[in-house]
């Protein structure tokens, strides 16, 4: 989510097969935006790379899904439902020990810092592509 800036909703429906010529094509479920995003995207502040990251899902991946829960009864795909992301979101926040105050950050915070680290690095243009 972070490294893609994109929302939950186009987070749970990346597929290993959206990747062609180095690049991940997202249709972006809300506008209906088509984007061509290049692998070698790197975020500076956390050092990350569009590319490394696919790979360590395809590490733990069975299915073509990017984010995968495995084939199951209910979800023959492997898909997992946004909200499957945002508590599981919720779950990693609360595990990792760190005290948030009243206002811990949610999932959809992912993208908007997204947005503000690309504009730091790349400027407002680039980041408002994504």
């Amino acid at each position: 989510a972070l490294v893609t800036g994109q929302r939950r909703e186009d987070i749970v429906n990346m597929k290993f097969s959206d990747v062609v010529d180095n690049r991940l094509y997202v249709t972006q479920i809300k506008t209906g935006m088509k984007i061509a995003i290049p692998l070698s995207l790197t975020l500076e502040a956390p050092g990350l790379r569009l590319g490394t990251v696919i790979d360590r899902c395809r590490l733990v991946s069975r299915t073509d899904i990017m984010i995968s829960a495995g084939i199951r009864k209910n979800s023959p795909t492997g898909n997992i439902h946004p909200d499957g992301l945002t508590k599981t979101f919720v779950k990693a926040r609360k595990a990792s020990g760190v005290n948030f105050s009243n206002n811990p950050p949610t999932f959809h915070e992912i993208r908007s810092l997204a947005g503000r680290l690309y504009k730091n690095e790349h400027g407002e243009v680039f980041a408002q592509k994504l």
